[in-house]
């Protein structure tokens, strides 16, 4: 069992002045107008862009080398005053230890070796036309430094899903964690914890177990369970997911939302979350056939929302248990001493869903988050959203919609990042566009260029 490690959290040169801490909302709770039985039937992946970027002459980037646990090494400060290196979560990580539901096995992860870059030759290339991202490669970019349009399909491929039913949610399930809470933990109790916590599963129907499915973490609002799931009917077929629960037992001594339900959002390195996502990723990869390069974030609003957030900036280009991109809506971006913890300067695709007037979960924070995407993405047309340029993203609503969700433009082909500022004040779930929105996302890593044979 590897020991915890904790750090604190800085962030740099992105948003002054922004030093209020608030309480997310107690009326926030998931499942309103959500759907915990399955979904309707999928829709076939669309086609991808087909625009290739021209190749650069530059020297191609080296593989991150493989290291096991959870911490990557430490990386170079990011673009953008963002500080740099990956810490270790809080506490042990137990593979698939404990549970009430399936022994699975643990599925550790194994360590990749550092891809090595290919010297470019030639002239720099031109950039793809439409999102307008620049011709990198993905390279070194995935699970252990593999190609990030590459599938990397976990141990559990090939296993029979037993104690899962393809096309129903299937839980709770239960999976232990442990680990310590330096003593200038923010939250109101510090040092050694242990916390069984709960999750859900629902395999897509149909599924096939040699054949490796894209997986989304799922966090729900704050007083939510892990089975308040949106409907997300495009999925149905093509995508496994997981919905979690925040702990029960961490509820009275968070930070900045006691007792609300939420996930321990506002302790930097030292949430307990950060554990819980170790553990389980693990085992579900030695008991699910899953894409190791097609892990993503999401989250329903609220702490669910920032939840997602801080998940997707710690866990983006992970040598071991990466997540590609963070899907969020109604969340914010914790403002230090309460969060967030310390990310990585590995690219990340995400998309972001906010109505404009939200004042329990302020766009003006969700627009941090944005932000620190664009500068870790290398987004050449400005440095956040007041600056970005934009192209229409269509979701798939009864009629045409180019109004609602834009593309950034001038980002990597292979991360994009879409942003859906929306009209009123509400802080709500935004069915209407997440139910076709977050698909519509998803389906772009189904085809060339992001994925690629």
């Amino acid at each position: 069992m590897r020991s915890s490690i904790t750090s604190n959290v800085v962030v740099v040169g992105l948003v002054a002045g922004l030093a209020s801490v608030y309480a997310c909302s107690s009326g926030g709770v998931g499942g309103s107008g959500k759907s915990t039985g399955t979904g309707g039937g999928g829709t076939t992946g669309a086609a991808g862009t087909t625009g290739a970027a021209g190749a650069t002459g530059a020297a191609g980037a080296t593989g991150a080398a493989g290291a096991s646990g959870a911490g990557g090494g430490g990386g170079g400060g990011g673009s953008g005053g963002l500080a740099g290196s990956t810490a270790g979560a809080a506490g042990q990580s137990m593979g698939g230890a404990g549970g009430a539901d399936t022994a699975g096995a643990g599925g550790a992860s194994t360590a990749g070796a550092g891809g090595a870059g290919t010297a470019g030759s030639g002239a720099a290339g031109t950039a793809a036309a439409g999102a307008g991202g620049g011709g990198a490669t993905g390279a070194g970019l995935g699970f252990g430094g593999s190609d990030i349009t590459k599938v990397v399909p976990t141990p559990g491929c090939g296993m029979a899903p037993t104690g899962f039913t393809p096309g129903k949610l299937v839980g709770p399930m239960h999976i232990m964690t442990m680990g310590t809470k330096p003593p200038n933990c923010t939250d109101s109790k510090c040092g050694a914890w242990t916390d069984t916590r709960d999750y859900w599963v629902r395999l897509p129907t149909g599924y096939d177990m040699t054949k490796a499915y894209p997986l989304v973490f799922e966090g729900p609002g704050c007083g939510g369970k892990g089975n308040n799931l949106y409907t997300l009917a495009g999925l149905a077929s093509t995508v496994i997911r997981v919905g979690l629960s925040p702990s029960a037992f961490w509820q009275a001594f968070h930070a900045t939302n006691p007792g609300q339900g939420c996930f321990d959002e506002s302790d930097g390195d030292n949430s307990v979350d950060w554990v819980f996502y170790e553990n389980l990723y693990d085992r579900l990869a030695g008991q699910l056939c899953v894409d190791r390069n097609r892990v993503f974030a999401s989250g329903e609003y609220s702490g669910g929302g920032r939840f997602a957030d801080e998940l997707a900036c710690k866990y983006a280009g992970d040598a071991t248990r990466p997540i590609r991109g963070v899907m969020s809506n109604s969340g914010d971006w914790a403002i230090a001493p309460f969060g967030p913890p310390t990310c990585t300067t590995k690219p990340m695709a995400g998309m972001w869903v906010h109505q404009i007037g939200d004042t329990t979960r302020q766009w003006s924070r969700t627009k941090i988050a944005i932000a620190r995407a664009m500068a870790v993405n290398g987004c050449t047309l400005g440095t956040g959203y007041d600056d970005a340029q934009f192209e229409p993203f269509p979701i798939g609503h009864a009629s045409p919609d180019t109004t609602s969700c834009k593309r950034i433009k001038g980002c990597p082909e292979l991360s994009p990042l879409v942003v859906c500022l929306l009209p009123g004040n509400q802080h709500s779930g935004n069915e209407n566009v997440v139910n076709p929105g977050w698909p519509t996302f998803i389906k772009l890593f189904s085809a060339p260029p992001l994925l690629t044979p």
